[in-house]
């Protein structure tokens, strides 16, 4: 019985995503020498976004190449994971791979966003799905910042060498939660730009699009008194 529900709760796209969402989070937050802990949970969660992708939209055309998207970047991660490449040696070999990623993290919070305002109704599975989105918007700034530090070191303040992916999605959910550490902060004007833009969705995101879904959610799993 045990095993039926393990399996029920594994089958759920939303469940998956949300639990390999925070072994993402665990990765990232890794020293730079972990590689292998680091890719391998990297693609992991690269194929789980594949396989909810395909299930939201299946048969969709773009579909094969945000397919050569991913795999592309599962290749990297695995080459890099085996000594075969080393990215960080590459010129801006940390903005690549992180614009790769941002465009492959765009996509699900995307389609997921369209799936919430065509469905009739809120479900619990919705709301895990609007959590997820949350939890996205912060993975994808820090690879905007990744970018911006990239090109210009000077972008940020605060920032360790050893620890750079760490400590850029430490500042984007510092910065998405509105919680302002102070510790890393921003010092170009593109750096400044990006986290005021973040701090505005990650006030306006749980304001309105949360609240919105909790609200039919309440509403739909009310039932008449007799």
């Amino acid at each position: 019985m045990n095993f039926n529900l393990l399996t029920k709760w594994a089958n759920n796209k939303y469940n998956r995503f949300l639990f390999l969402l925070f072994w993402l989070l665990v990765s990232i937050a890794l020293p730079e020498s972990r590689v292998v802990t680091t890719c391998t949970i990297l693609i992991l969660f690269l194929a789980t976004m594949l396989s909810t992708v395909r299930q939201i939209r299946p048969n969709q055309r773009w579909l094969k190449y945000y397919a050569a998207l991913v795999l592309l970047n599962i290749a990297l991660l695995g080459l890099q994971m085996f000594g075969v490449v080393n990215i960080s040696a590459w010129s801006h070999g940390y903005s690549i791979t992180a614009l790769i990623f941002l465009v492959v993290i765009f996509v699900p919070i995307f389609l997921l966003q369209q799936e919430f305002f065509l469905a009739p109704r809120v479900t619990a599975d919705t709301l895990k799905g609007g959590i997820a989105i949350y939890v996205l918007m912060g993975v994808a700034w820090s690879m905007v910042y990744t970018i911006l530090f990239d090109f210009n070191p000077d972008s940020f303040a605060g920032v360790q060498l050893s620890q750079v992916r760490a400590d850029l999605l430490h500042f984007s959910f510092v910065t998405l939660t509105t919680v302002g550490y102070g510790n890393i902060l921003p010092m170009g004007p593109l750096a400044r730009v990006a986290s005021d833009l973040e701090a505005i969705a990650g006030i306006m995101y749980p304001a309105i699009l949360i609240s919105r879904l909790v609200s039919r959610y309440t509403s739909n799993s009310e039932k008449p008194s007799l």
